[in-house]
């Protein structure tokens, strides 16, 4: 049985890096340990997913407030996350199988606080859980993309991340515990590679595409056959890879329902553009690698708009956890690209649906919704509602 999960509460950012000094990555000579750790959670976008949203008043309201729409049309996510309790868990992730098969997966308090969180762990449970799956117990924990790119993580990294993760301030944060309709097994990665690829090279750049940084998740699809058609982008034939949807109903609270992942006032539907048009014979081959790196960093478009001006890339790219990139890394992956054989292929505009919530559903998966979706993603509330309950 082939998994697909739809990418129901990403996390998305917004930021602007005046670059113009040499990006140095902690894993260098003199960085410690714990710092080394930091770089790598932050080009990881751990926190996007581990660290719960604000918000207002402990009781979940009827309607949001209007500070609560305010932030829905921010595009700047780290003003969504509560830093008083970074990686303390909680966001929850709704998973449409099928029209009558779903779940919800609300991440976990990954924080060294002994009680709600990782505290007891040992370091080696702690890389098992990475790598593999796996709690101190033996239970699996339920893996979906990004956490299934850690089985390819170094040793050396692992162990940075392990560092950092001690680090953080313990905090006390139960999650609500996870549902699926179908027991999730452990996985076996085997041993680690002893150290990760170091300086400016293709090979760093695979490494970090398939381990940590989620360039190849977002920019492909799906063939018809389940065949992965890397970097050309999404396409409307496949519902869940390579596909974003925008609209109101990001979940606030681990117990409230939503459908969307992106903090835009009506829905829309985007799809993760074709990276190989910067390859060769690409295109946009003529692009330099510093424009890729400047977009990967800034959310810059290496393309004009239509006036001519500097285009802004969607939100939902993670520019701001990208903006302290090391030179050697965001170069790596900005030559990697350009190194790509260009594979035609037109990724479809951005599909406005205003309110019409129900129209973009039927649109992304050729159905209208069933019973179960209606349960799962509150498609009877009005747009600017907050379904309250657990999903």
């Amino acid at each position: 049985m082939r998994i697909r999960f739809s990418k129901i509460a990403t996390l998305a950012i917004f930021a602007a890096l005046a670059s113009g000094c040499e990006q140095v990555a902690p894993d260098s000579p003199g960085g410690s340990l714990v710092k080394r750790g930091e770089y790598l959670a932050k080009i990881g976008v751990c926190a996007a997913c581990h660290t719960p949203p604000k918000t207002e008043g402990a009781n979940c309201p009827a309607t949001e407030s209007p500070i609560d729409l305010e932030r829905r049309t921010n595009p700047d996510w780290l003003a969504y996350l509560d830093e008083t309790r970074p990686m303390a868990g909680g966001v929850p992730f709704l998973i449409r199988f099928d029209a009558n098969t779903s779940g919800v997966v609300h991440s976990r308090n990954i924080t060294p606080d002994p009680d709600t969180g990782i505290g007891n762990w040992t370091d080696a449970q702690i890389k098992d859980a990475l790598r593999n799956g796996r709690r101190p117990d033996g239970t699996a924990i339920i893996r979906f993309p990004p956490h299934t790119f850690y089985e390819k993580l170094a040793e050396d990294d692992l162990t940075a991340l392990v560092a950092y993760l001690r680090s953080l301030k313990p905090v006390q944060h139960a999650v609500l515990p996870s549902k699926l309709p179908f027991p999730m097994p452990a996985g076996n990665a085997g041993p680690a590679a002893p150290t990760a690829p170091t300086g400016r090279s293709n090979e760093r750049a695979d490494y970090l595409m398939a381990s940590l940084v989620g360039c190849k998740e977002c920019h492909s699809h799906n063939a018809p056959d389940g065949t992965l058609r890397p970097f050309i982008g999404g396409d409307p034939s496949d519902p869940v890879l390579g596909v974003f949807r925008l609209g109101p109903d990001l979940p606030l609270r681990q117990n409230e329902q939503g459908l969307a992942t992106f903090p835009y006032p009506g829905y829309a539907l985007l799809w993760g553009p074709n990276l190989t048009e910067f390859g060769q014979n690409g295109p946009e081959k003529d692009v330099p690698a510093s424009e890729l790196v400047k977009a990967i960093r800034t959310g810059v478009s290496p393309e004009n708009d239509k006036d001519g001006r500097p285009g802004l890339l969607a939100h939902v790219m993670m520019w701001q956890f990208y903006k302290d990139m090391s030179d050697d890394d965001a170069y790596s992956i900005a030559n990697y690209l350009k190194d790509l054989n260009y594979v035609p292929h037109k990724t479809p505009p951005i599909r406005y649906f205003g309110a019409d919530r129900n129209g973009m559903f039927k649109y992304l998966f050729n159905a209208a919704p069933s019973a179960s979706d209606q349960a799962l993603f509150g498609l009877n509330s009005p747009v600017n509602s907050v379904a309250c309950g657990n999903p």
